[in-house]
């Protein structure tokens, strides 16, 4: 093993070193090998659960929750709302005006006049006649829609939602944490005739998927009908919301007739977005990937192969890719489980609750002795016990651990940061070892004892925090780049094997514990 070790130190150091000639290649590593030796060492690092400030939260995530689920570790329950927005997507156009259409062209939708005839609004008409068919413009229905990818909890269990339309868009630079209730903070609509709905609902729609769907399908979704009277914001009134968009869409007397798909004036004049609040039922939490709005009506294609045949058309909004997250947590079980871990040989990282663990890493035990050698590695490996409870509903283990310096953590989240690899790094669960491995932390640990040799280091210089993430990627060609890092905002929880000082490594105490493995390398002499 120390042999394979040297010999990795070895040629990352000629790599690092060589040109564009392989003629001396033996001979580098030769004398790497007689010039360079190695050491290593082992130390503990102790730990504490520390609790997130839920206000530093910041609520925008890639996935939103929905539901609520009882927490047998705080005692108490966790609900999730959110909010969340619909546009048009970039490439939807009024046929009228070009390219892909949104809706059919205003010509060839069909109305239903005083005597319940189907008639087209047609063209070539008088101002007048066309006016008045333009009355009769109405969808046939409206659906929001969320896609359920995950859930955790009882599948089956009812749960109840409410659908609230919001005043304005939420800001896109505005940063809000997961206490943030748009509904205390007035956001939301409230006047007669604006959207509020609610529906009762299981995350196992077996109507709507079919009862052939087996009991481990991973398809749901949620829809709520928005088809009762909608009064929009200036005042008018229309037979349901999806009425209200097509005639905003195509109607030339309308607001936003000439913002086409322009998505910024589509939220600021036509609609600004939704609240979905849980408000009944508990047992199951769901995790909601994708939104729509679908709008339903009918039209007529003359030049169609059957023109006389009438067309059952959609138009589709899209949910944007952030929602705003609300959690209700009761603090009082957060802190009672902070109390219980100081008297117990394990720490806690738990999300969205914000428990998080404190690591303090004596980085003078790791550089005595060593004080002129160079840092190859630092490797963290944090255990995970396994759970104290068999229940089918315990929340799993965090999927993504967050490694940082204490005192960077609230600049790392406000400034929208990505791990480095040199000042931040994260680690996913293996369930295999059944902890987090973080690579290698030289760089970091490099860089402190650096500024701490210079009467630079801060009061926090050798702690670090460890918090549950979501991380998301984008791909350029064959390269995949990590390209968000956000707080969880999952149900997420586990208890890591607490370690209390880095000196004795024969403790019984300190045994399967958070433990640091260095290795030193040096030239000889």
């Amino acid at each position: 093993m120390k042999r394979f070790l040297f010999l990795i130190s070895a040629i990352s150091l000629l790599l690092a070193s060589c040109d564009d000639s392989t003629d001396t290649l033996g001979g580098s590593i030769t004398d790497i090998s007689d010039n360079m030796e190695f050491d290593t060492n082992e130390i503990y690092i102790a730990s504490e659960s520390v609790k997130g400030d839920p206000d530093a939260i910041n609520a925008r995530s890639s996935y939103a929750y929905l539901g609520q689920m009882y927490d047998d570790e705080t005692f108490s329950n966790i609900k999730a709302d959110f909010m969340t927005q619909v546009v048009p997507l970039v490439n939807q156009y009024l046929q009228s005006y070009n390219r892909v259409s949104l809706f059919a062209h205003i010509d060839s939708i069909m109305v239903f006049d005083d005597n319940g005839t189907l008639l087209p609004i047609g063209k070539d008409l008088d101002e007048e006649t066309r006016a008045k068919k333009m009355q009769y413009l109405k969808a046939d229905s409206c659906m929001l829609t969320f896609y359920v990818s995950s859930h955790q909890g009882d599948s089956l269990a009812q749960m109840s939602l409410c659908v609230r339309e919001l005043k304005e868009p939420y800001s896109e630079t505005e940063e809000y944490p997961i206490s943030f209730d748009p509904e205390a903070k007035g956001l939301l609509r409230t006047d007669a005739g604006s959207l509020n709905e609610t529906r009762t609902y299981s995350i196992k729609n077996m109507v709507a998927e079919g009862l052939k769907k087996t009991s481990t399908s991973s398809s749901h979704y949620i829809s709520i009908p928005l088809n009762r009277e909608y009064k929009s914001r200036d005042g008018e009134t229309y037979s349901n919301y999806g009425t209200y968009l097509m005639k905003q869409y195509l109607d030339e007397n309308a607001n936003y007739h000439y913002g086409y798909n322009n998505q910024t004036t589509f939220l600021e004049q036509l609609s600004p977005g939704f609240f979905l609040k849980h408000i009944g039922g508990e047992g199951a939490m769901s995790k909601i990937t994708a939104t729509t709005l679908t709008t339903y009506y009918r039209a007529k294609f003359p030049n169609s192969a059957k023109p006389d045949s009438i067309h059952r058309l959609t138009a589709v909004f899209s949910g944007t890719e952030e929602s705003i997250q609300h959690s209700t947590i009761n603090d009082d079980g957060i802190d009672n489980l902070i109390e219980r871990s100081k008297v117990n040989d394990f720490t806690y990282v738990k999300s969205p609750n914000a428990i998080y663990t404190q690591l303090t890493l004596n980085i003078l035990d790791i550089m005595e002795g060593h004080e002129s050698d160079s840092l190859s590695t630092v490797r963290i490996f944090v255990p995970r016990l396994n759970k104290e409870s068999d229940s089918e509903y315990t929340f799993s283990a965090p999927s993504t651990l967050l490694l940082l310096p204490t005192d960077s953590v609230k600049n790392f989240f406000e400034k929208k940061q990505v791990t480095n690899g040199r000042t931040s790094y994260v680690a996913s669960f293996s369930s295999s070892v059944n902890g987090y491995t973080f690579g290698n932390i030289s760089s970091l640990i490099s860089t402190l004892w650096k500024a701490y040799k210079e009467g630079k280091a801060g009061d926090d210089w050798n702690k670090f925090m460890l918090i549950p993430v979501e991380i998301s990627y984008s791909t350029m060609g064959s390269a995949k780049l990590l390209n968000k890092v956000s707080h969880s905002m999952a149900l997420e929880s586990s208890r890591l094997r607490k370690s209390y000082n880095s000196g004795d490594k024969s403790s019984d105490k300190n045994y399967g514990a958070i433990r640091a493995s260095i290795i030193y390398t040096r030239y000889k002499e």
